[in-house]
């Protein structure tokens, strides 16, 4: 019985691959906002599958009327990912806040694109990548 357990638990393991992700935060006080970084990369058997990257900014009360200009400031930080297929930026802004979402599959996008924005070879394992961000300011877990 304990070597069928063991044999299934291979298998499953083997057909199922292992994942794992980065999942950095940054916050930066400005004099207009509070701006949250969000950072996660999901690996696949050792290889980058996707990347996330959120930013937020939460802007202090005399600065409200400025909430969209503020996202499309955060917005225009993306904007040579725009109009690429596959890549995916979101944004919205509201009351105080302004976030902008940027999702990178990379099975989905051509390698020619992604060699274009030096993303076609993301041999960067989870550790190193880890501690490259730590080494940044941000806090992994």
């Amino acid at each position: 019985m304990k070597k069928l357990t063991v044999v299934v638990i291979g298998v499953l393991l083997l057909t199922t691959g292992c994942t794992k992700k980065v999942h950095c935060t940054k916050e930066k006080k400005e004099k207009f906002a509070i701006i949250k970084e969000t950072f996660l990369v999901n690996y696949k058997n050792n290889k980058v599958r996707d990347i996330q990257i959120d930013l937020q900014a939460d802007l202090k009360k005399n600065y409200d009327d400025y909430t969209e200009t503020i996202e499309k400031n955060l917005k225009s930080q993306f904007e040579k990912y725009e109009n690429i297929k596959g890549i995916s930026i979101t944004s919205n802004s509201y009351d105080n806040i302004a976030k902008v979402h940027l999702y990178i599959p990379l099975n989905k996008v051509k390698k020619k694109e992604l060699e274009k924005l030096n993303l076609d070879n993301l041999g960067e394992t989870y550790s190193a990548l880890k501690k490259t961000m730590i080494e940044k300011g941000y806090q992994c877990n």
